[in-house]
């Protein structure tokens, strides 16, 4: 613990504020010391140019066999994806690579996140990409389906506020019919 010996020689520290500092800290240590491990899971796992980044979409990105991916390190037990907003969810639409949750606990799970995203969270995630994509066809087709169409319509105030990235006016006006 040199760090903290140095902390507590340079500022004259005690024990009782060094613990209770670290007490106050747990989280922010527990996500660094998971994300310095899920970096040696990843390159483990034959990733390379693994590196950490301090996004809202994603912990590290890293190469393999010349695809990028963004992964977001998860500690929890939890569900790993529950707190994956529909702000979030837009935002890794955009991601030019696939998106993964690398969950950590009880043992390194590496997931393509799509897979583990709720129903209408992954409907939204394909709603957002075929925008993105610029696909006219796929996009329309996938809004006749009532199910899919419900499902976007219930996420109105986050794709409003999109609205103004849609690429081009004839994917606006598809979108906009839905509302």
């Amino acid at each position: 613990m040199n760090t903290l010996e140095q902390l507590m020689e340079e500022f004259g520290f005690t024990d009782d504020e060094i613990s209770y500092a670290l007490d106050k800290a747990k989280g922010i240590i527990l996500g660094f010391a998971m994300e310095y491990r899920a970096r040696q899971v990843l390159e483990s796992m034959n990733f390379i140019n693994v590196k950490s980044v301090d996004l809202p979409t994603h912990d590290i990105e890293a190469e393999k066999d010349g695809r990028r991916y963004f992964i977001e390190v998860k500690a929890t037990k939890k569900s790993p994806t529950k707190e994956y907003s529909a702000h979030k969810i837009a935002m890794i639409a955009k991601l030019g690579g696939t998106h993964l949750t690398l969950l950590m606990t009880p043992k390194p799970t590496l997931y393509l996140t799509e897979d583990i995203l709720s129903e209408p969270k992954r409907i939204l995630l394909k709603f957002f990409r075929l925008i993105f994509a610029e696909d006219l066809v796929d996009l329309k087709d996938f809004l006749d389906n009532d199910k899919n169409r419900k499902i976007v319509t219930s996420y109105e105030k986050v794709i409003s506020s999109y609205l103004d990235k849609i690429p081009n006016e004839n994917l606006l006006d598809i979108v906009k019919s839905v509302f």
